[in-house]
């Protein structure tokens, strides 16, 4: 039987279902969740979209129902559905559900569903849950099209990556034919910045240390730096892009500091970052992964661990 209809049939064959992403969601993690609720909820079926951060990104509050998602885990479930997570330990659940769908298109996904629909070439997971969607017959309206698009968006950096080719514009157009207005979550996106945002973002670029012939970009932030700001997390999601736009940087680092260690993010404009977040129990895509050192909040102890790994990889 073809994935996406065994998918699809047991949604058909399940009353109570359950939505989740990873903690921590970007725009794919809840544009794909929050792409299949209304649809769900059309075929009468008990929906809950549930992630256990807190607070969630507030640039994402103009998803169709945002304010639905829940920390609060519903008494019944009859499946459970992932999307954009690459192992089931960071969906922040306590145990492995009776039955579990994961949806996502990260390469280093675990395969930790009952069924795996894992795409690595594909440029979101959103664009997953739409092939899903189409060749199920399934209409997707106005809701639906405004989340898959949103996660398009982002996941691509605006149609800049290299997973960009003619079926992700094919997918783009026709979300847009829905209904979706480009400039209208272009504008929610990015022209709604916090005042403690730019300032974190200067206080981080303070940082900025470049080595392996320039080809390699650092930049940190710590709690110091967060708490002066008034920042929070989602303030430094574009920190290590903007680093990696640099003339010579081939690999940016962003190395920011948490209670319980220190948090990389690494781009990359040509190389598998990827194989180096692997290595330190991270993951993610080639040009885009992160990683996390435990027990440590010593930025030049893993700044020179990784400066030996991006010396071998160039």
């Amino acid at each position: 039987m073809d994935l996406y209809k065994k998918i699809w049939d047991k949604i058909e064959n399940s009353d109570n279902i359950l939505l989740i992403a990873h903690m921590n969601p970007d725009g794919d993690a809840l544009g794909s969740s929050l792409s299949l609720y209304p649809i769900l909820k059309n075929m009468k079926k008990k929906v809950t979209v549930f992630n256990i951060t807190k607070p969630l990104p507030d640039y994402l509050d103009f998803l169709p129902n945002f304010k639905k998602i829940t920390d609060k885990m519903p008494s019944k479930i009859d499946l459970t559905v992932a999307f954009d997570c690459g192992s089931i330990d960071r969906l922040g659940l306590e145990s492995k559900p009776s039955f579990l769908i994961n949806i996502d298109h990260h390469i280093s996904n675990t395969m930790y569903g009952d069924i795996n629909l894992v795409k690595p070439g594909y440029a979101s997971t959103s664009q997953v849950v739409y092939e899903m969607l189409k060749s199920n017959n399934v209409e997707i309206n106005q809701d639906t099209a405004l989340c898959l698009y949103t996660s398009l968006v982002t996941d691509t950096g605006s149609f800049q990556y290299e997973s960009v080719n003619k079926k992700v514009f094919d997918c783009a157009a026709d979300l847009v034919s829905k209904g979706v207005k480009p400039d209208y979550v272009s504008q929610m996106l990015f022209q709604r910045n916090r005042l403690s945002k730019l300032r974190l973002i200067a206080k981080s670029y303070e940082t900025l240390e470049l080595c392996c012939d320039a080809k390699v970009a650092f930049v940190e932030v710590t709690k110091e730096m967060m708490q002066i700001t008034g920042a929070i997390k989602e303030d430094t999601d574009t920190i290590v892009n903007n680093v990696r736009s640099l003339a010579t940087v081939e690999i940016a680092c962003m190395l920011r500091e948490e209670e319980d260690g220190i948090k990389i993010s690494l781009r990359s404009k040509n190389v598998d970052v990827s194989k180096i977040a692997q290595k330190f129990g991270g993951g993610g895509h080639i040009r885009a992964s992160g990683a996390m050192f435990k027990n440590t909040a010593d930025f030049e102890y893993v700044k020179s661990l990784l400066k030996d790994e991006f010396k071998r990889l160039l």
